[in-house]
């Protein structure tokens, strides 16, 4: 009995247990009850909660496809056929926008953002407006198309995916996206595209349709659809892609007056009044160069310009004009909000890079753009999973770094982060130097009672069948049979 003892703290030692990653959170989500709210459940067999928890340990557990799961050091533990998994995912009744959104919502009912701080970006909520490039490879994927990356500045086989996230002062967490196609595909590669038959009013048609649909409009239908889900932060912000007149113009009759934009704008033709009279951009900095009032923001290293005009449609609106080191072109940023300052408006615009690191961390770390599945509801699922994963680890990595500081007390002094070291040791890692460690100490205690150890003997022997079957139940076995309860 004392060598099960000794054998149990290794493991103990070792902390490994999935529960604290995944479903100590569902229970603080309830994730089950959040599906059935959403309408994502199955009439019989394996529950939907249990397979979605699945397809959220995926990342953590280093498991590439679904396929891997069979194939891998998981066979003997999951017991459910690979079609289970392809039905869930190809599935165009459920809403995964609902319960992404149900996800999100519960994050923001169960985090505190902190009243007294001395950061004032952490008193700043705000709606941050983007997309990226998910590059493929396979021309018979529903709905691919070329689409233009800007950081490579060509085209390439992918979609481009609309995300809308909410940073509450402290997180930045997705609250809805769209995925889109942009230059269809020509000839063979075309007529090769998987085509499916979707329920006629379904989410997956919807889905579909948004596809083919602006990018601006899809962003418009996003901000409504987060403010009426009870997301009203103070402003929205976005590149100068996305900013126009309508855009502007919703944000304003949200809430009347309560939501601002800071925004990059094109420096383009559209007309502002100065004075009473009408200029574009290049226009007022030539006017403004004439005065010579130049400014210099010593904090940034920027020269500046200010003033307010008016903008049609919009209203009074202030123009930051801005010329960063080593730079000849001016850049122009526009806000609603015109009682903010120069260096205020800059740093509040700052938080949108916030949404680039979440990009970066999805892709390198939570498999999103790894969904090779032919079915465009499936690339909808693997995405909101995604997404889930990552709302989940932000609340544990939230709950442990600022909210219970003795715990973490360096983390208090942290700069404005919005996407958090997600994997600091995989659980992969960790089981095989528990392994290892386990092993070592078995070798030890053999050796000891009968003088010698080989194989036979340690296989054989009580305490290494033991061993296996701590290491089999805390791993992933009995967890999953308790999937449904934790949620």
């Amino acid at each position: 009995m004392q060598m099960i003892k000794e054998i149990k703290s290794v493991f103990e030692t070792h902390g490994y247990s999935l529960n604290d990653i995944i479903c100590e959170t569902m229970k603080k989500f309830n994730l089950k009850t959040l599906c059935h709210e959403s309408g994502i459940v199955k009439a019989s067999g394996v529950s939907a909660t249990e397979i979605i928890c699945l397809l959220l340990l995926m990342p953590l557990l280093a498991v590439g496809s679904i396929n891997h799961y069979y194939v891998g050091e998981y066979a003997s533990i999951i017991t459910m056929q690979r079609d289970v998994f392809y039905r869930l995912k190809n599935n165009e009744l459920f809403n995964w926008r609902t319960l992404l959104y149900l996800v999100a919502k519960t994050f923001k009912k169960r985090t505190i953002t902190p009243q007294e701080t001395t950061d004032d970006t952490k008193k700043v909520s705000a709606f941050i407006l983007d997309d990226t490039t998910d590059q493929r490879t396979g021309f018979k994927m529903e709905n691919i198309s070329w689409v233009h990356d800007h950081n490579i500045g060509k085209s390439v086989l992918g979609f481009k995916t609309l995300v809308l996230a909410y940073f509450d002062g402290i997180s930045t967490i997705p609250l809805d996206f769209t995925t889109h196609k942009e230059k269809a595909l020509k000839g063979k590669k075309r007529k090769e595209q998987y085509k499916k038959d979707v329920k006629k009013g379904s989410h997956g048609e919807k889905r579909r349709k948004e596809a083919s649909t602006s990018k601006i409009q899809q962003s418009i239908n996003m901000i409504r659809r987060a403010a009426k889900n009870g997301f009203h932060p103070d402003y929205v912000l976005c590149d100068s892609w996305f900013t126009c007149r309508e855009l502007m113009q919703t944000v304003r009759s949200i809430l009347p007056g309560k939501m601002h934009i800071i925004a990059g704008i094109r420096n383009d033709t559209r007309k502002y009044d100065c004075e009473g009279q009408l200029f574009n951009a290049k226009e007022i900095i030539a006017r403004l160069k004439e005065t010579k009032k130049e400014k210099r923001c010593r904090k940034l290293g920027i020269r500046y310009y200010t003033l307010t005009v008016k903008y049609d449609g919009v209203g009074d609106v202030k123009l930051a004009i801005c010329r960063y080191p080593g730079q000849k072109k001016w850049r122009v940023f526009i806000t609603t909000d015109t009682s903010l300052s120069f260096v205020r408006m800059m740093e509040i615009y700052a938080i949108r890079w916030t949404i680039e690191v979440f990009f970066k961390e999805c892709k390198q770390h939570l498999s999103f753009g790894k969904c090779q599945s032919r079915d465009f509801d499936a690339q909808i699922t693997s995405t909101t999973i995604c997404f889930i994963l990552y709302i989940f680890l932000a609340y544990r990595k939230r709950k442990v770094s600022y909210e219970i500081p003795e715990e973490s007390p360096t983390m208090g002094q942290m700069v404005l982060e919005a996407v958090y070291e997600l994997k600091q040791r995989t659980v992969y890692e960790r089981v095989l130097a528990m392994f290892e460690d386990m092993l070592v100490f078995l070798i030890d205690v053999i050796s000891a009672e009968c003088g010698s150890m080989d194989i036979k003997n340690l296989m054989s022997s009580k305490e290494y069948i033991y061993a296996k079957e701590i290491l089999r139940s805390s791993f992933l076995f009995e967890q999953l049979k308790a999937v449904d309860n934790a949620a």
